[in-house]
């Protein structure tokens, strides 16, 4: 398909003639992501064979070179290994959260960073709140007291990445606040879409130098309505929390890159990839196995339909997205340093559910041009239709900064169930749907095409 696009540029037809071009290159990405597409069986292993997979874990380890190997059975032109240092967080022996009154056991999860309990456990009061800012209103009440965030979702908004960005700075900033106050642990109310099950959601948090470190856990949005019924007939009841994570030291570890060289503008690059770690529960499938996996087959899908690139394409598997994002920080060092020209970027980190659009980070008069000439290709025939300005995602996000000029797009699924699954013990591989998976890997390499092909007449 690329000699077509070749041959509308040598004869210098019509911008119908390109469109009908592109359409029929789609059609056949379609083709071949829907009836031969790998992704979803490139998703098996990771999933079953390596599991889940935290930055610094020995499973991590292996998720790299099996990512590396796997990238060497493509055309790529160089396959690599980037050095990364990150801090190695590691959970321990199941946690236990219990309330003494009634000897109900809680489901609950360390959340990412925080410090173990004292050895025996803490056994306390517990302060039930919406907000850390009521935590002014109760003063020295708090001192002593195992502080409990119980904030419900808004299941009001479609967004649900709304609805979770509302809630995450209260998970960040939640042990720092508590300990200002004298609290002796945090207990959060997960972050989660579903109101139906009992399964906790971890998620990172921080401390802050000069403030107590104290134990923070997720608790499970039904183990968090009952601790709230508990507190409402007895307002004094004690709670004991026992959990033993902790920071284990720096280790060596790496991103994982491939290369395929452009054959006009090789020194322009097109990065486009996600991160290969996960949190240590569930099997890190949808966040964000489905994005690697996918981001590869979108490759994997024109190298089989005999496409060439214009310029470099660049896959990048970021290590260390969940708790501390050295990875993408790594990366946008070097590149820097080396002083490349990353001409535009593709992140996809939002789960492997049915493909809905892409956020873009570019000048207004990009996304109009880019909602003009590209949003019809998609809407019509394959329901994706969302192209609006927005953030890159989190990895690309980091190296932004050093690279303003840089047209940015974040893969945006279907978001109703993925925060159901979202750092879970339920992120297993029986949660990703394939022909979902496979059309999302066809938007993307869709995307990918229109891209190389296109990038040059994008608007300031």
């Amino acid at each position: 398909m690329h000699k077509i696009f070749a041959a509308l540029v040598t004869f210098g037809l019509t911008s119908v003639a390109f469109a009908q071009a592109d359409s029929t290159m789609m059609r056949e990405i379609y083709r071949q992501s829907l009836t031969k597409g790998q992704a979803y069986d490139d998703l098996r292993y990771l999933t079953k064979e390596i599991g889940h997979r935290i930055a610094g874990s020995e499973r991590a380890n292996k998720a790299v070179k099996w990512s590396e190997s796997l990238m060497k059975t493509l055309p790529f032109d160089k396959v690599y290994l980037q050095d990364v240092t990150v801090p190695y967080w590691d959970r321990g022996t199941p946690e236990v959260a219990v309330i003494i009154d009634n000897n109900d056991t809680l489901q609950v999860l360390a959340l990412g960073g925080s410090v173990a309990t004292p050895s025996g456990g803490i056994e306390a009061e517990v302060l039930e709140i919406e907000y850390l800012s009521e935590l002014q209103n109760h003063g020295d009440a708090v001192h002593g007291k195992i502080v409990f965030v119980n904030k419900p979702w808004d299941e009001s908004l479609v967004e649900t990445g709304m609805a979770y960005g509302l809630n995450t700075s209260q998970r960040s900033r939640g042990p720092a606040a508590v300990a200002k106050f004298g609290g002796v642990a945090y207990l959060f109310r997960s972050l989660s879409s579903s109101t139906r099950d009992d399964f906790p959601h971890t998620g990172g948090t921080r401390y802050v130098e000069g403030i107590d470190s104290i134990p923070a856990m997720a608790i499970s949005v039904v183990s968090a309505e009952r601790l709230h019924t508990a507190l409402q007939e007895n307002p004094k009841a004690k709670i004991y929390l026992e959990q033993h994570s902790g920071w284990k030291g720096a280790v060596q570890t790496h991103n994982v890159i491939a290369e395929w060289r452009g054959t006009e503008k090789p020194d322009e690059i097109i990065t486009i990839g996600g991160h290969i770690d996960s949190w240590d529960v569930g099997e890190g499938a949808h966040d964000n196995g489905t994005g690697t996996m996918g981001t590869l087959d979108a490759i994997r899908t024109l190298m089989k339909l005999g496409y060439k690139p214009r310029h470099t394409i660049r896959l990048v598997f970021y290590m260390n997205e969940e708790n501390g994002v050295h990875g993408a920080t790594r990366y946008g060092e070097l590149a820097a340093e080396n002083q490349e020209k990353i001409v535009a970027a593709i992140e996809s980190d939002a789960g492997g559910f049915a493909p809905r659009g892409f956020d873009i980070k570019a000048s207004r008069n990009s996304v109009n041009w880019i909602q003009s000439k590209w949003k019809p290709l998609f809407e019509q025939q394959y329901w994706v239709s969302r192209f609006l300005q927005g953030s890159p995602g989190v990895d690309s996000g980091i190296w932004a900064a050093q690279f303003p000029n840089t047209v940015m797009f974040n893969f945006r699924p279907d978001p109703h169930r993925y925060f159901d699954l979202h750092h879970t013990d339920k992120d297993v591989f029986e949660a990703v749907d394939r022909r979902e998976l496979q059309s999302g890997v066809a938007a993307i390499a869709s995307l990918l095409y229109l891209i190389d092909t296109q990038i040059d007449q994008l608007p300031n």
